[in-house]
């Protein structure tokens, strides 16, 4: 323990972002002066939580695959909810992430209909977005969000999620994730079609008609 300079015993020492340099516990040595302590050691040093979009394999190994819960939110295609509507969809999962960063969760989104097998595994899509679910990749299980999609109801299935959960469904294989390309932030753009006339339409035939005329 000379590493570390410990001269007695009992000692404590914390760990934190730096592993190299841990400094000793010196408050009282009571169970609640120790757990009240760590508490704010965990709250100082745990890592802002973060809204991941799941553009591709690798988000999904990194960010879901370790989770204890993994909750994958299908936002509305740009064109519905324009960026405005998008962002307030993605702070309300950043507020609740907030309120759940001393859990082992994370938080991840795609837009509809990019995820497209992972979509039909869980049953999402049609009209059903925004949507969410509850993953657990080691399992392979999940379980729906069944209400609205707004704080409260989305802070309920998170904590009841994380009792144990009722309801949980299995994931048929392996989902298969795709490279996508990450949101710009901005509104989308309408794909404008060729426009036609009738005239222009019916020009064929009507040209078909006059030559069978003439013989």
């Amino acid at each position: 323990m000379s590493r570390y300079n410990v001269q007695g015993f009992p000692t404590i020492l914390v760990f934190g972002a730096d592993k190299d340099s841990p400094f000793p516990y010196e408050g009282a040595r009571a169970a609640s002066g120790i757990e009240s302590f760590a508490l704010e050691q965990l709250e100082t040093n745990v890592a802002p939580p973060e809204v991941s979009e799941l553009t591709g394999p690798d988000v999904m190994e990194e960010k879901c695959a370790p989770a204890a819960i993994c909750f994958v939110a299908f936002l509305s295609d740009i064109l519905d909810s324009k960026a405005e509507g998008r962002n307030k969809y993605l702070e309300l999962l950043l507020s609740v992430a907030e309120k759940f960063k001393r859990s082992p969760y994370s938080f991840v989104w795609t837009a509809a209909g990019k995820q497209a097998n992972l979509e039909n595994q869980v049953g999402v899509g049609g009209y059903g977005y925004p949507a969410l679910i509850a993953l657990n990749v080691k399992k392979g299980v999940y379980a729906p969000l069944r209400s609205a999609f707004q704080f409260d109801q989305v802070s309920e299935f998170v904590k009841e999620a994380g009792r144990g959960g009722k309801g949980n469904l299995p994931l048929g294989n392996a989902p298969l994730i795709v490279p996508t390309e990450p949101w710009d932030g901005k509104d989308g753009d309408i794909v404008e079609e060729d426009e036609f006339s009738l005239e222009d339409l019916m020009g064929d035939e009507d040209e078909a008609a006059a030559t069978k005329d003439e013989l």
